[in-house]
């Protein structure tokens, strides 16, 4: 099967391919003391993707991935790309009922999970029934394996046949299914396509150079990998790793990899100010910054580290970094940017009618080259006929625009909140904290945060005759979600939750209250 030229300029892993033939021995992925040069990693994806097709998967097959952000994640997803499978990666800090949405929404019948992970796989394997076979990273079969599934080592994923694969996909095929939190119901899925990938990486790729060496810390679980490592096979650099996040080390980890370009998200940057300021604030090869949302005291940061080069943008799993910064050419510290070329962008009222410069309304999109924007929620056609209403991709966020054409992120309009860089979704937090058997209903809603981004609050109403103290409550959610999506407040009522006519809860009572009456884990 041939492909089209317009796919080998697209797609991430025939880009690899090329790069591997014109400088085979360039370091592309760094962790540790580890490195893989161009060619390892084209030669390795090749491998495993013969050994995912030796397991019986084929193009269109989903593979639910569990692994901790590594190469070997990297790896799986380009080996699963080369032989036109769709990547499905987990959240790692999923458990019980938001684990059983997502492994059995995607229909996925083989899985690659770190044995660190598998106990909560063990813990709910009876309902998921779709699932058959699991490579074990970094281990064996378990003792408490799953008699209905099959075990085999990561390592057997690596078939020694060293021939590339022919080609298997177009730029128009769904690449990975993504799940961002839902804001009514569960997570959903979007379907991520080759070129919706190319054309998110694309712009800040632009401020990318060969001699680039970028440093990646965001969780590989999230459409960050694809993004990021796209700036980087785009631009036919190098891409450092570290697992997640660390304050301690990110400077120390700049100076031994030697980066250059690297991205700060959400809270980041608060932290690194935090640190006391030190002679070494400048030791470091740091040049390139993205930052998300910009820090209002800029100047101070730059000042301090000595990076002059920041830029920001506006992105979301649906869509292909829509909003940008003009390079390094920032208009001020509120905007996100403009349209990037080949975008089209609205900001309509609740009727869909376009706003005028200072009004806020929500962001809708439309991409002028096909496949840009997400492929649809898979498996969800509802979701993804109210997302693109009247043709236009409805964001759900709230925006406004100035006379000079300078996007402003106002609010989320969807009932989400985002902590710690993580987007929560009230109704996932809702449905646990209503599993508690002395619970009649509840409600999560953000309440402002000391870091910028928001806190969670749950309100709960008792069942009639019914106890529990916030305590015991925050005990029981701890076993049932992710560490992120653990409240930080704790409200517990005996009335109803106050509703509106139709019977909706009145959320936005409930924020207005902030957290005056509330339980605080924090100072417990």
């Amino acid at each position: 099967m041939s492909v089209s030229t317009k796919a080998r300029s697209i797609v991430y892993h025939y880009l690899l391919e090329d790069h591997a033939k014109r400088h085979p021995d360039k370091p592309l992925l760094l962790m540790n003391d580890r490195t893989m040069t161009y060619g390892e990693v084209d030669r390795a994806t090749s491998r495993i993707g013969r050994g995912f097709a030796a397991a019986g998967v084929v193009k269109g097959d989903r593979v639910l991935v569990m692994l901790p952000s590594s190469i070997e994640m990297v790896l799986v997803w380009l080996g699963l790309s080369k032989i036109g499978a769709l990547m499905v990666p987990v959240n790692e800090a999923y458990k019980a009922g938001m684990l059983q949405h997502q492994v059995n929404n995607s229909g996925a019948r083989l899985a690659v999970i770190w044995n660190g992970h598998l106990k909560v796989w063990h813990n709910t394997a009876e309902n998921l029934p779709e699932l058959t076979t699991v490579f074990v990273y970094q281990g064996d079969t378990p003792a408490d394996a799953v008699p209905a599934w099959t075990y085999r080592p990561f390592t057997a994923l690596f078939d020694p046949d060293d021939s590339p694969l022919p080609p298997a996909v177009e730029y128009y095929d769904p690449m990975a299914i993504f799940y961002t939190s839902g804001t009514t119901g569960p997570s959903k899925g979007v379907l991520y396509s080759y070129a919706q990938a190319h054309a998110t990486a694309t712009p800040p790729a632009k401020l990318c150079s060969p001699d680039d060496i970028f440093y990646m810390t965001l969780p590989m679980f999230h459409v960050a990998l694809s993004h990021m490592f796209g700036i980087v096979i785009i631009a036919g650099a190098s891409m450092a790793v570290r697992g997640r996040f660390s304050v301690s080390n990110f400077w120390s980890d700049i100076r031994n990899f030697r980066a250059t370009f690297s991205i700060l998200l959400s809270t980041m940057p608060n932290f690194l100010m935090s640190q006391a300021p030190s002679t070494a604030d400048r030791d470091h090869t740091l040049k390139k910054l993205i930052m998300i949302p910009l820090l209002r005291n800029l100047d101070e940061f730059k000042e301090r580290f000595g990076i002059s080069q920041i830029t920001t943008f506006f992105n979301m799993t649906e869509v292909s970094c829509p909003i940008a910064a003009d390079g390094w050419n920032l208009k001020n510290l509120q905007s996100c940017g403009r349209p990037r070329p080949g975008i089209q962008a609205r900001i309509v009222d609740e009727n869909d009618e376009p706003l005028p410069p200072g009004k806020a309304g929500e962001l809708v999109l439309r991409a002028d080259n096909p496949w840009e924007l997400n492929l649809g929620y898979w498996r969800n056609e509802k979701a993804t006929a109210q997302a693109w209403r009247n043709q236009w991709l409805h964001t759900g966020d709230g925006f406004s625009y100035d006379e000079g054409g300078n996007f402003y992120f106002v609010d989320r309009i969807k009932d989400c909140l985002r902590r710690r860089g993580e987007n929560i979704s009230s109704f996932e937090v809702e449905v646990e904290v209503d599993a508690h058997p002395a619970i009649r209903e509840s409600a999560a809603v953000a309440v402002p945060s000391d870091l910028s981004e928001d806190e969670l609050k749950v309100v709960a109403s008792l069942k009639p005759g019914c106890v529990v103290e916030p305590a015991d409550l925050l005990a029981f959610l701890k076993e049932r979600l992710p560490a992120y999506m653990v409240p930080r407040y704790i409200e517990i009522i005996a009335d109803e939750l106050p509703k509106t006519p139709t019977g909706k809860v009145q959320k936005v009572l409930l924020r207005a209250t902030g957290v005056e009456g509330a339980w605080d884990r924090e100072r417990a």
